[in-house]
């Protein structure tokens, strides 16, 4: 089992833990984190180690708001020298639904959901005229 944990600027984190839970219910193997404006690095760092920390074992998932952002630079960092770790970022929410839903997945095809998900699910209505 993957463990996803969702970090984001703000309450992010506890934003998207609402949003999911409306629309899913729980998210056992989903741990969240808000990078608030009063936290500084090391509060950020603290707050995933204690997110790793119910991880277990486990693969594990950071999936962050902002490629190049605080949320993913540090957790970019606790994925060096951890082949079970992996951070992305720009997801939108129908891609942590979809991954929610996909916890069984070995890390790397959960990425690849995750990335093809947010590509094929953003939508212009209406369409542009060709």
């Amino acid at each position: 089992m993957t463990n996803i944990i969702v970090a984001g600027h703000g309450g992010l984190g506890s934003a998207i833990q609402r949003n999911l839970n409306m629309l899913l219910g729980d998210t056992p193997g989903m741990f969240y984190v808000d990078f608030n404006p009063e936290d500084n690095l090391d509060i950020l760092a603290q707050k995933y180690q204690d997110a790793l920390a119910k991880c277990g074992q486990n693969e594990v998932l950071f999936a962050c708001d902002l490629n190049g952002g605080s949320p993913f630079r540090q957790a970019a960092m606790l994925c060096i020298d951890h082949p079970e770790r992996r951070a992305i970022a720009g997801m939108n929410i129908s891609a942590y639904a979809e991954i929610a839903y996909s916890l069984e997945l070995p890390l790397d095809q959960l990425c690849d959901l995750a990335a093809e998900t947010t590509r094929t699910t953003v939508q212009i209505f209406p369409p542009k005229a060709e």
